[in-house]
């Protein structure tokens, strides 16, 4: 464990099984989803803005998985996937993560199959996680980050209640390339007007 980790109480409790939504299930991801993960992260239209490449094969899967296992343990993150309930596929993850005990926040990220794009299941997934956030963790506040030129994330958080707190330019280098970097929040107060 790491020294610079948090206090035990201050920490990220992991879930003790999954969370539902009408359609989906969204569980800790395991060493058996590797394969469907590639699937979807060996496509270059799916990762254009998350923080890591392309996956080339099982050996990008594997380092991806040992760093979400080594958060896991170190109770920094959650990392989800997230399945079609009645099929059992899974269409993509999503994660907690930058949970400040004290300030009782916490950030969420996402990335979706380019299959499911448009059918209403990354705002149907992002909806239960920000509701477990709120309602199990009790969180106070949500942030999000979000490239400017991906009008799918940003639109989906617009629609479900984030406020646009700003944009920091030049936030961080991504694949090579300097980018700017979309703020967002919500709040635990405006979560029941959003929802309508």
């Amino acid at each position: 464990m790491s020294s610079a980790l948090p206090p035990e109480n201050e920490r990220l409790q992991l879930p003790e099984g999954s969370i539902f939504s009408e359609r989906l299930e969204l569980r800790m991801v395991t060493y058996r989803d590797l394969h469907a993960l590639l699937k979807i992260h060996r496509v270059e239209e799916v990762n254009r803005y998350l923080p890591f490449e392309t996956w080339r094969g099982m050996d990008d899967a594997e380092i991806w998985f040992d760093k979400v296992r080594q958060r896991h343990r170190d109770r920094e993150a959650i990392q989800w996937v997230i399945c079609d309930r009645t099929s059992g596929a899974i269409c993509g993850s999503c994660i907690l993560f930058g949970y400040e005990h004290d300030h009782e926040r916490i950030e969420i990220g996402y990335g979706l199959g380019r299959h499911h794009w448009g059918r209403g299941v990354a705002r149907e997934a992002v909806s239960r996680l920000i509701s477990y956030a709120f309602d199990d963790m009790a969180v106070r506040r949500i942030d999000a980050r979000v490239d400017p030129r991906n009008d799918a994330s940003n639109g989906l958080l617009e629609r479900l209640g984030f406020t646009l707190e700003g944009r920091q330019r030049e936030r961080q280098l991504l694949k090579g390339e300097l980018v700017d970097v979309n703020l967002w929040g919500l709040l635990r107060s405006r979560w029941p007007q959003a929802q309508k």
